[in-house]
C-alpha cells in the first residue's frame, strides 16, 4: 500500500478494503506487478463476504510500453491483468495505461501513435468499462491521440493524472476539456497545487480550444480481422492487413451536385520507409467490395497514396492523376459530381496538404453515364504503417434556378422537402 519510490506504509490492504468497502466511496487500486493482481482481488471477496460489491472500483496497470526514456520500465503482464480482472470483477473499470519515465520534459516524450494503436486494437476486445490515464504533462504533444481513442466509444473516459516533480501547463488542461462536450468523460488526479492552477484556468475561461465535431457514419465490412479496422464516431484507423469501411446510408441519385470530403493521415509506425494507400470508392452497391485498389465496376473511384499521388477514374475505364506533396503525411480530400442535365457528368477530385503550406492539387473526368446510387466505400491494403480517416461528411445541392430569386429558391427546395415527407409518410402508411 505504498507508491514508488516507496515500498512500504502504515496501511494494509485489509484495512484499507475495511473501510472504503463499507462506505459509498469508490477504490482504486494502482498494480504495479502482476504477482499482487489476483490476491488483492480475492481480498476483495472476502472482505466483503462474497456479497457483490456495490461501490466503483477502479482496477489500474500500466499494461503497454509507453514513453519511458530515462528509467527502466516494465509493463504489468496485459493477459494476465485482463484476465484476472475479468475473472474476479467483470464490472469494474479498467485503469489501464502505458509507462512513463520520470522527466517529460523532452519533445520525444509522448504517447505516439506506435504506442496508442495497439491500445486501441486492444481495447476494441474489452467489454468492460475502460479509462485512460493520461499523464497531464503530455496532454498538448498527444493532443490526436488521445482524441482518437476517445473517439472509438462513448463509454471511453480520461483520468488526467500528474507527478509533483511535472512541469505542467495547466492551459493545456483547459484547453482538453474544452473540446470534449461530455465533461463527465475527463477525471483529474493532480497534486493540489496544480489542481488549483488548472481550477483558476477554468474559471479564467482561457485556455479552451472547442473543436467541431464532424459525421462519420460508417460500419466496418472486413473480410479479416476487426482489429485491423478500428471505427470510431468520427473516424476509421486501419492498420495489419487493412480491410473495407462502408457507408450505413447509401448516395442518392445526383442530378446536380454531391461532394464527399473528408482527411487522410498516413501514420508511420515501421520506419522510415512506410508506404500506404487508401480507395475511396463512391456509388459501390457491393457491400462486400473488398480492400482493393482497383474498381473495376460502375462508380468513382479515387486512390491516394501516402507520397501524395493520386488518381481518379471512372466506371473502371479512364484515368487521371495527380500530386501533391505534405510535409505532415495529411491530406484532405474532396471528391465532387456534377450534372446539369442528369447525363453528362463532370467528376472532380481536390487534394490539399494539411499543413503549413497547403499545397493543392485537383484533377477532372467528364463522361457521359446514367445516373446511379449505393454506398460510399473506404479501404486500405495491407501496409507497414497505418491509415487515420477522419471528418468524412457528404452533402447534396439543388441548383440555383437561373433568374429567381434567393428567397424564391430556398421556397422551391422547401416545398420538395416537404412534397417528398409527405409522400414518404403516405407510403409507411
Amino acid at each position: 500500500m505504498a507508491h514508488p519510490p516507496d515500498v512500504d506504509s502504515n496501511l494494509t490492504l485489509a484495512e484499507f478494503l475495511s473501510q472504503t468497502t463499507a462506505s459509498t466511496k469508490g477504490i482504486k487500486l494502482d498494480f504495479k506487478t502482476i504477482m499482487v493482481v489476483e490476491p488483492s482481488l480475492k481480498m476483495i471477496q472476502n472482505v466483503t463476504s462474497g456479497k457483490e460489491v456495490k461501490i466503483p472500483i477502479w482496477l489500474n496497470a500500466d499494461i503497454l510500453p509507453g514513453p519511458c526514456y530515462d528509467k527502466v520500465c516494465v509493463p504489468v503482464d496485459q493477459v494476465k491483468f485482463l484476465s484476472l480482472c475479468k475473472t474476479y470483477f467483470p464490472k469494474a473499470t479498467l485503469s489501464i495505461s502505458w509507462t512513463t519515465g520520470k522527466d517529460m520534459t523532452g519533445v520525444e516524450n509522448y504517447y505516439n501513435w506506435t504506442q496508442v494503436i495497439p491500445m486501441g486494437k486492444l481495447v476494441s476486445q474489452i467489454s468492460q468499462p475502460i479509462t485512460f490515464p493520461i499523464r497531464a504533462a503530455l496532454v498538448k504533444r498527444s493532443w490526436e491521440q488521445i482524441h482518437w481513442l476517445l473517439d472509438l466509444s462513448e463509454t471511453f473516459t480520461l483520468t488526467i493524472w500528474s507527478s509533483t516533480n511535472d512541469k505542467l501547463d495547466v492551459q493545456d488542461l483547459a484547453a482538453l476539456r474544452g473540446s470534449i462536450p461530455d465533461k463527465r468523460r475527463i477525471y483529474y488526479d493532480l497534486p493540489p497545487y496544480q489542481d488549483k492552477a488548472f481550477k483558476d484556468a477554468l474559471k479564467s475561461g482561457s485556455g479552451y480550444n472547442k473543436r467541431g465535431v464532424g459525421s462519420f457514419p460508417w460500419k466496418a465490412a472486413a473480410n479479416n480481422q476487426c482489429e485491423d479496422v478500428l471505427v470510431g464516431r468520427n473516424s476509421v484507423m486501419f492498420s495489419g492487413d487493412g480491410g473495407v469501411v462502408i457507408s450505413e446510408k447509401t448516395l442518392y441519385k445526383i442530378r446536380y451536385y454531391l461532394v464527399v470530403e473528408g482527411i487522410c493521415s498516413f501514420i508511420k509506425t515501421g520506419g522510415l520507409d512506410d508506404k500506404g494507400s487508401i480507395t475511396i470508392s463512391l456509388h459501390v452497391t457491393n457491400s462486400t467490395v473488398k480492400a482493393t485498389s482497383s474498381n473495376t465496376g460502375k462508380g468513382v473511384t479515387v486512390v491516394l497514396h501516402s507520397n501524395g499521388v493520386f488518381q481518379l477514374s471512372v466506371n473502371g475505364d479512364e484515368t487521371k492523376e495527380g500530386s501533391v506533396r505534405s510535409e505532415t503525411g495529411s491530406f484532405k480530400f474532396s471528391i465532387s459530381e456534377k450534372s446539369s442535365d442528369g447525363k453528362q457528368t463532370t467528376y472532380k477530385c481536390e487534394i490539399t496538404a494539411q499543413d503549413s503550406k497547403g499545397n493543392k492539387a485537383s484533377v477532372s473526368l467528364a463522361t457521359e453515364s446514367e445516373l446511379i446510387g449505393g454506398h460510399v466505400a473506404i479501404s486500405a491494403e495491407k501496409q507497414a504503417g497505418a491509415v487515420l480517416v477522419q471528418n468524412v461528411d457528404f452533402a447534396a445541392a439543388l441548383p440555383a434556378v437561373s433568374g429567381a430569386s434567393s428567397w424564391q429558391c430556398h421556397f422551391r427546395r422547401f416545398t420538395v422537402i416537404v412534397l417528398w415527407a409527405l409522400f414518404y409518410s403516405l407510403c409507411q402508411e
